[in-house]
């Protein structure tokens, strides 16, 4: 499970990384901030969670990874209410919308990166009773 959210927030967060280096200085559709740190930062996160959900890593690689990104998720959200413009690196400040985004999409990483995994992980060898 936690590849799979893994692959999928990392699909959205590089897709919304990819527009926003085309889109600089306003909001992406007067909704999501685009600034040139953001867009970085979304790549960054974006390359680690497609490489832990697409890559041959463990369970527990894209579990803390998906929980470290909800962490960061969740700070950004935060730190929006004591300055929106993230102490002027993001120029263009977050959005009412951002924040939501943010603190919704890192909180339940944040859940689901503590949750257990529900299927051992695979060893590698092709028939684990012969050992």
């Amino acid at each position: 499970m936690h590849k799979l959210v893994a692959k999928i927030l990392g699909v959205i967060v590089a897709a919304l990384a990819i527009v926003g280096f085309f889109i600089e200085g306003t909001h992406l559709f007067g909704l999501m901030n685009v600034d040139i740190a953001l867009d970085i930062t979304r790549t960054v996160v974006a390359l680690a969670l497609l490489y832990v959900g697409f890559g041959r890593v463990s369970d527990s690689a894209a579990r803390l990874v998906v929980a470290i990104v909800g962490g960061m998720y969740v700070v950004m959200g935060l730190v929006t209410f004591i300055d929106p413009t993230h102490f002027g690196i993001l120029p263009t400040g977050f959005t009412g919308f951002d924040v939501g985004f943010h603190l919704t999409v890192g909180a339940a990483a944040v859940v689901i990166g503590f949750m257990p995994n529900r299927t051992p992980e695979r060893t590698g060898r092709l028939n684990p009773r012969a050992a």
